[in-house]
């Protein structure tokens, strides 16, 4: 809730300062700031609730900092290739996701010794992560700190009040529209991130081990599926590319649902990625599309609330249908349930292919 509100405000204040690059530099450093912090949680010390408070504050700055990154994507795209960097761009945060992941893994985790002589008894090998990936995070920040340039401007007297006020009276119909489409179809996939291993452990006896192993390939054929996907996202437009997307994941979701082999499940589960890469990455560059160049923070801050503001749903009707029926497979109804309301409202949009 916290982020739902702060995601609007921020952006409609970094673009009346026209500063997207300042606030993108301090969100991401309180990232990795209390990603750092996670070194001290040592679950011998009564420390719990802190943990939780930086594991919160730690996320919403790092969906904030989403906010900035995504305003500047017509800065480094044009009309001609805007989905094509938009799905680039987000296959190589897959990859990213995917290489820390296993340098983390063979690094830390699994050695019976691991490196820096981190005492395992006080789960040093695990504390360790936060600081790495704080650090990992910050790197790979660096190079859009440094050359990603803005004009300085002139700070003016701000009616914020006024300001967001206008911002969402101003949001066109079939901007809404897209964005309220967004929000039923995001419910579904991150319920269906937060559900899927639980569904795989439950059904199929999965390991923890094999979870680990399925959450990897999902990456990376979500990571191929964001490539495959820009390469006509430009071409086509992005209603047709997130169309296909959700009638993709409203298929093979319902053929799970159906199946007990574990083989298919294995095989349909890279399909999915397929279409969560694509339509994720889509769905930025249609964002970016529907807006002005210099109000790309503000609408990318509402694009960030309607990817939140929902989102107790879908976890609320997977409980509510599983507990109903007694059934898992009844909660992973649910998820298809939003895929289908999204696809609905999008399925004749009309939408812009490109706003200055």
């Amino acid at each position: 809730m916290v982020l739902a509100i702060s995601a609007p405000i921020l952006g409609i204040y970094s673009d009346i300062l026209k500063k997207r690059k300042i606030f993108l530099i301090i969100a991401s450093v309180l990232t990795c700031f209390f990603a750092f912090l996670l070194w001290f949680m040592d679950p011998t010390k009564n420390i719990l609730i802190f943990f939780l408070v930086i594991v919160a504050l730690g996320n919403i700055c790092f969906e904030i900092s989403t906010v900035f990154y995504n305003s500047l994507l017509k800065k480094v795209s044009n009309k001609n290739n805007i989905g094509k960097i938009s799905g680039i761009a987000w296959s190589l945060g897959y990859i990213g996701g995917i290489v820390s992941l296993i340098i983390c893994f063979f690094l830390f985790v699994n050695p019976t010794e691991p490196i820096f002589d981190l005492d395992k008894e006080k789960f040093e090998h695990i504390r360790i992560i936060g600081p790495f990936i704080g650090l990992w995070f910050l790197i790979f920040s660096i190079p859009s700190f440094i050359f990603i340039k803005e004009k300085k401007t002139k700070v003016k007297k701000i009616n914020l009040i006024k300001n967001i006020k206008k911002t969402f009276l101003s949001i066109k119909k079939t901007t809404l529209k897209f964005l309220i489409s967004r929000m039923l179809y995001t419910d579904g996939l991150n319920t269906l991130f937060v559900f899927g291993g639980i569904y795989a452990a439950t059904l199929f006896n999965m390991s923890f081990s094999e979870i680990i192993l399925f959450g990897i390939t999902l990456n990376i054929s979500a990571g191929i599926g964001s490539v495959i996907f820009a390469l006509f996202d430009d071409k086509y437009g992005p209603r047709r590319i997130i169309k296909i997307c959700l009638l993709s994941l409203i298929f093979i979701c319902s053929l799970i649902l159906l199946s007990d082999n574990k083989t298919l499940f294995w095989i349909l589960g890279i399909g999915i990625g397929l279409f969560i890469g694509g339509l994720q990455s889509t769905s930025r560059s249609c964002m970016a599309r529907l807006s002005k160049k210099n109000d790309q923070s503000r609408m990318f801050g509402i694009y960030g609330l309607s990817g939140k503001i929902t989102a107790f749903l879908g976890p609320f009707f997977v409980a509510l249908l599983t507990t109903t029926f007694n059934n898992q497979k009844a909660g992973f109804v649910s998820i298809i349930i939003f895929f289908i309301l999204g696809y609905l409202i999008i399925r004749n949009l009309k939408l812009p292919n490109y706003s200055k």
